[in-house]
């Protein structure tokens, strides 16, 4: 991919976009470049964007690849071209920048968000070197109530993949008993993240109160899981992230790529790939091969964006009302 050029968007306005260092290394032990993610993005960007749109961003830059520096940008850059979507959204003190209960320190001010409505708009974002790509849980149009319940299955350093499957197949069935279903994806780094889409109708506490209460369930029976949010204090048991359900908190939206060595990327999984024999590694999917993955089996994260859990039947598990 050479530097320069036009990206038509979705609606046909023609939007100038220059790529700019496209040979510049961005994994050096694979030698893969900034182009090579541009054209990564650009190939996924119809099975992606879906998954994008309506959602403020939270940039996370690595100008120099994943062994140099990078830094969280909240607030748009200025240098952003008049063509790129943003929403301004006050700041609060619940929007996860601080503990519970506490203000952080952009409390009261309100903060301009990216957002990407076609292959024009993600491509600048890449190019401005976010090789992940990290969403919100809410849309812009209702901030403070989540589209989805999630769950960070974190496994402890050299601890057997098969646990985090089996964890995330035990979450599975313990939703189903509740008439819930969750779907799966690799993290992109060691773990899984398992997505229940609910209708944006409950805040951000009423929906973590549900995950935690069916967290503290799994957690019971299964002596190889913890909750606990200290690293120091969980051994070598599983985290069982049930905490990600705040305002403006974010997670590698499904199809970004992770800026580890491989340059892998966060994957939706077959059932087969939880069940089956072989055992999955979550590093087995990356930026050279997922495109051709997706051209066999589609989009199995389509179902996040259609179906809508009734989370009453866990809700009145917790007393929460919404």
């Amino acid at each position: 991919m050479t530097g320069g050029g036009i990206v038509a968007s979705a609606n046909g306005e023609a939007k100038p976009l220059t790529l700019s260092n496209t040979d510049k290394i961005f994994w050096p032990q694979q030698g893969y470049t900034k182009g090579d993610l541009l054209m990564y993005y650009a190939a996924m960007a119809p099975v992606l964007l879906p998954h994008l749109r309506g959602y403020p961003l939270v940039l996370v830059r690595y100008p120099d690849g994943i062994e140099g520096k990078f830094f969280y940008q909240k607030q748009a850059p200025d240098h952003r071209p008049s063509w790129l979507p943003t929403v301004t959204i006050p700041s609060s003190g619940s929007d996860g920048t601080a503990g519970e209960g506490k203000k952080s320190a952009s409390s009261g001010r309100a903060i301009t968000y990216c957002m990407v409505n076609d292959e024009a708009d993600l491509l600048w974002l890449i190019n401005a070197g976010c090789i992940e790509v990290h969403p919100w849980l809410s849309m812009a149009a209702d901030p403070d109530k989540p589209t989805a319940m999630v769950f960070d299955l974190d496994p402890a350093p050299g601890q057997d993949f098969r646990v985090v499957i089996e964890v995330a197949l035990c979450l599975q069935a313990a939703l189903k008993t509740l008439g819930l279903k969750g779907y799966v994806k690799t993290s992109g780094a060691s773990g899984l993240h398992l997505f229940v889409p609910i209708a944006p109708l409950y805040p951000y506490a009423v929906v973590r109160e549900a995950a935690v209460v069916l967290a503290q369930m799994i957690a019971e029976v299964d002596s190889r899981v913890t909750l606990e949010r200290h690293v120091e204090e969980r051994g070598q048991r599983l985290y069982l992230d049930c905490w990600q359900m705040a305002r403006a908190k974010t997670l590698a939206s499904v199809y970004s790529v992770r800026p580890v060595p491989g340059a892998t990327v966060s994957t939706p999984l077959l059932a087969e790939e939880l069940s089956g024999e072989n055992l999955l590694d979550p590093r087995q999917f990356t930026i050279k091969n997922l495109p051709d993955r997706v051209a066999q089996v589609g989009d199995l994260f389509a179902p996040v964006l259609q179906e809508k859990n009734d989370l009453r039947p866990l809700l009145s598990l917790t007393g929460a009302q919404g």
